[in-house]
């Protein structure tokens, strides 16, 4: 088996020069480098031995992502599949692998959680949209686990990647009724554990975990507030889960509870499965119903979906720069990253008939 020794022997350097080369030391310059890379490959050697490596360093090479449910349903909705990308474009660059691992929902002081993130089997981890409290957080906290939050928990004091979800709702919600709206549908990711489809009122809101949706959520108030529509008057519904499946469900209940001129969805995923309940119920988008999402995934521009745009793909980047700072000793805390909204064909005014009773026809002579 060829050794480190004799690429050493091969290169005409230390076995201590060819250790830096492999791990990318500052002390080797990019042209002795990639002279002892050549001499390995020509020799058939590989490189160091990872848990050998790993065991000197105590370093493993290997981020986690924690996603709340499991990594099927994760990679559903392509917010977490953008996001993905972004950790693995700076993971890529820092030869660092990265393993998805769900959030249990189980957990308590008598039953601890159980996760491979627990049992050192990575360096750091990348915390993605965890309910507001949630054990494994609270774990990973207690054992010093290096970790990066994006979205969610806020509450937990970790260093963090988030938008102003508030201020991205309201832009949302203050869309559709600068449009003329007053009967208006929402559909809501989910509020808390319970991942059961129903309707909900305003009420409701204040006890949410999920913190997205309680953000959006508020957001959509304080626009109806400024534009003097009661929230009483909004028909809220849970979709429970971010896919088209819980999306379909979501939409039947909506329009089988009130008759909305448009429907607001935190999510694109949402929005798009509206979209084909209301097409197959024989409505059209924008005349019948206005609809607009949150994200701006791929699929809004493809057909021209409104929505609120957010830089998914910039918040994996940023989370994992983040993380691999702290790992090496740096300090940086938090990014905050601005939405903005954008406007295509899926949104128009109300129209008229189905907003006001229909006007008396007019008796008058015409003016000569």
């Amino acid at each position: 088996m060829v050794t480190m020794k004799d690429v050493a022997r091969a290169a005409g350097v230390s076995v201590a020069t060819v250790s830096y080369a492999f791990s990318k030391s500052s002390k080797v310059s990019a042209t002795q480098r990639e002279r002892i890379y050549s001499v390995a490959a020509e020799l058939g050697y590989a490189g160091p031995n990872i848990a050998g490596s790993s065991l000197r360093s105590g370093r493993i090479g290997a981020v986690g992502v924690i996603v709340p449910d499991s990594p099927v349903q994760a990679l559903e909705d392509p917010s977490v599949t953008l996001l993905m990308k972004g950790i693995a474009e700076i993971g890529n660059s820092a030869d660092i692998a990265l393993t998805l691992f769900p959030a249990s929902r189980g957990g308590s002081p008598d039953s601890p959680p159980n996760s491979l993130v627990l049992r050192g089997l990575v360096d750091g981890v990348v915390i993605h949209n965890v309910p507001d409290g949630h054990p494994l957080v609270e774990a990973i906290i207690a054992r010093g686990i290096p970790a990066v939050v994006v979205d969610s928990p806020r509450s937990a004091g970790l260093p963090f990647v988030a938008i102003d979800d508030r201020h991205g709702a309201y832009l949302q919600m203050d869309h559709i009724l600068s449009l003329g709206h007053r009967r208006i549908g929402i559909i809501v990711d989910k509020l808390g554990q319970d991942s059961d489809c129903r309707m909900v009122t305003a009420d409701d809101v204040g006890a949410a975990t999920e913190r997205n949706a309680r953000e959006r959520l508020a957001g959509y108030f304080a626009a109806a507030r400024d534009h003097h529509l009661p929230v009483e008057e909004l028909s809220i519904v849970v979709a429970g889960n971010i896919d088209r499946a819980a999306g379909d469900e979501a939409t039947r209940i909506l329009l089988d509870a009130a008759r909305p001129t448009a429907l607001v969805a935190t999510s694109d995923v949402h929005a798009v499965a509206a979209w084909q309940v209301l097409r197959e119920r024989g409505l059209t988008v924008p005349d019948d119903m206005s609809v607009i999402g949150f994200d701006d995934a791929p699929v809004a521009e493809l057909l021209g979906l409104s929505t609120i745009h957010q830089p998914i793909v910039e918040k994996g980047r940023a989370a994992a720069t983040i993380l691999l700072d702290r790992l090496g000793g740096g300090t940086r805390t938090r990014s905050l990253m601005k939405t903005s909204l954008v406007v295509r064909a899926s949104t128009a005014p109300p129209r008229e008939s189905s907003t006001a009773p229909p006007r008396e026809s007019s008796t008058a002579p015409p003016r000569e």
